[in-house]
């Protein structure tokens, strides 16, 4: 299968069978297709069938393998279903990316019990969710590697985010904790924390004011792209990360390093 992104021919994920959340779309979209082009057997999960359908079918397309799976990550039972029936197609869980999570701004007065429910369900429960159905498997293996993907958030706070910020924030130290716990088995568990990447989506609801304002933010001058992400992710789930373990990553362009990108005179 031709790499999505160009980014080489090898098969470093040969005969590996990953798990990659909110496949439908955005960075997970591109991971599912990455790591296809890279040898993996990837399971595209997401709440949107027909989104995760058109991923798997452009990765059969392609010559990769791939099957689309239907689960709310907020329902343990599902995911539990979810990673059955992986292990029914593939035989064994060698990668999990828990990248599905999802963010609506509100004032913190406006923030209801619903909205904080809802956020961190979608982003901590569901992480963990799957992460507790595959580490029996990957134990059995006697290796694996789980990649959360965080977000700015997760290293500093952000207007009008209390769920998604707190959330995120949770990610980091589920991260580090089950990194702790699962050395032993030499499964390795990171996060990677993007800035902001410049998708269709974000040209949708951003302005092109906006667009060249949030650049202004970044030293390297640039919104992250879905590759940039990607790269980093492959890398994590590759065996050139086997002594990497408990990491935060940021994917940001130096955002989370600086106060400002400029000074102003």
């Amino acid at each position: 299968m031709e790499s999505l992104f160009h980014m080489g021919e090898d098969k470093q994920l040969s005969g590996l069978g990953a798990i990659i959340t909110g496949g439908a779309s955005g960075i997970g979209r591109g991971m599912c297709l990455e790591f296809a082009a890279r040898g993996a057997e990837v399971a595209v999960v997401d709440i949107d069938a027909d989104g995760g359908a058109r991923v798997a079918g452009e990765i059969g397309e392609q010559g990769g393998r791939a099957i689309d799976l239907v689960a709310d990550v907020r329902k343990h039972h599902e995911v539990d279903g979810a990673v059955h029936r992986v292990l029914d197609r593939f035989g064994r869980v060698d990668i999990l990316v828990n990248c599905a999570g999802k963010n609506e701004y509100r004032d913190v007065a406006e923030t209801t019990l619903e909205d904080w429910e809802d956020i961190r369900s979608t982003i901590l429960d569901g992480a963990w969710y799957f992460s507790r159905a595959v580490i029996p498997a990957m134990r059995q293996n006697g290796k694996g590697k789980i990649i959360n993907i965080g977000s700015g958030a997760a290293i500093r706070g952000i207007p009008q985010s209390i769920p998604y910020t707190a959330s995120k924030h949770g990610l980091v130290g589920m991260t580090r904790a089950l990194a702790v716990d699962l050395g032993p088995d030499q499964i390795n568990v990171n996060c990677i924390c993007p800035g902001a990447i410049d998708t269709p989506l974000l040209r949708k609801v951003g302005s092109e004011v906006y667009i060249a304002e949030e650049k202004r933010r970044y030293p390297l001058g640039r919104l992250g792209k879905v590759e940039d992400v990607v790269k980093a992710a492959l890398f994590l789930a590759s065996p050139d990360s086997d002594w990497i373990t408990g990491i935060v990553l940021p994917v940001d362009g130096g955002l989370t390093s600086s106060i400002r990108a400029e000074n102003k005179r």
